[in-house]
């Protein structure tokens, strides 16, 4: 289907991806919400510790803390070591326990300011080691607090996208429909959702990547406690109109979806961004129920937001 570029102009936004770029890329944003963007040639200029570590998942942050511990005892270790391991208390060259570890262990006391008083330094050298060693225990559990706090205390939200938008009837025509639901048991208010339909175009000789806003039948709520399911009406206005699986796929189409409200638990506002790619509409389906309202309470089954039956 033609595309009337004149018709839809006014309609016509910059995401900020350009229209040159992303035109061979898989999609424009992954599905863990981050933008489908390798960034090169930075230098260690581009690196910043702060928020790799404040953004990584909790598995690789606590590996990262681990590592980072036993990597400084080990330097410590060495050094007591080197400077000999008779120089601290309590250590017996025919003891079971050998030289480097006896000096391990009265690292890992050191630096955790932990002393439990049966190994201590008995020479300048091993006592100026252990005094720089507890400096560096100081900051380095200092910092460490510092990115814990800053990990726990970072505004992020947790709403849940149903696995496949859906096309379907919808008032007598058609609809673009996609599902949400807040994973935890916070109150997000005033919930503003916006979706950017994304597609190629031949311009000339060249691809041409548009943006186009789709109009919504409620884009604002003032509260989030039930699931939400958004709805594009594709009618006369609309971009979609007509338009099926074939035409999706030829044009690489993507649904690029913007969330903002308020978290009440942060105080702040949180946002989060998702996208559906072509290949991941569902055609003549709706969404099955998955609430049920009771006298007691509504009962949300967050497990069932990605079921659907056919209409046809």
């Amino acid at each position: 289907m033609a595309i009337d570029l004149d018709k839809i102009k006014e309609q016509i936004k910059e995401l900020g991806f350009g229209t040159k770029g992303f035109i061979n890329s898989g999609r424009l944003i992954n599905k863990d919400g981050t933008f489908n963007v390798i960034k090169k040639g930075g230098g260690l200029g581009s690196f910043s510790l702060y928020h790799w570590l404040i953004n990584m998942n909790w598995l690789t942050f606590f590996g990262f803390i681990t590592v980072s511990y036993l990597i400084i005892n080990l330097i410590f270790a060495s050094f007591y070591y080197l400077a000999g391991a008779d120089q601290l208390s309590g250590y017996d060259p025919d003891g079971i326990m050998n030289g480097f570890l006896h000096c391990f262990y009265f690292s890992t006391q050191t630096l955790t300011t932990v002393g439990f008083g049966k190994i201590s330094p008995l020479d300048h050298l091993s006592h100026i080691i252990s005094s720089f060693e507890a400096m560096i225990g100081l900051l380095s559990f200092a910092l460490a607090t510092g990115i814990l706090y800053g990990r726990f205390s970072k505004a992020k939200s947790k709403i849940l996208f149903s696995k496949n938008a859906i096309i379907g009837p919808y008032r007598g025509i058609k609809g673009f429909k996609f599902r949400i639901a807040n994973l935890r048991k916070n109150q997000v208010i005033d919930l503003k959702a916006s979706i950017m339909y994304s597609f190629l175009i031949q311009n000339g000789d060249d691809m041409k990547r548009i943006f186009h806003q789709l109009d919504l039948e409620i884009e604002f709520i003032n509260l989030f406690p039930i699931p939400w399911t958004i709805v594009h009406p594709i009618d006369e206005e609309s971009p979609l109109l007509n338009k099926g699986a074939v035409d999706f796929a030829k044009e690489k189409a993507e649904f690029l979806i913007i969330l903002k409200g308020y978290d009440d638990t942060f105080g702040q506002e949180v946002h989060q961004v998702h996208s559906y790619k072509y290949d991941e509409l569902i055609f003549d389906a709706q969404f099955e129920m998955m609430f049920h309202a009771e006298p007691a309470g509504t009962t949300v089954f967050l497990n069932k937001i990605n079921d659907f039956r056919k209409t046809y």
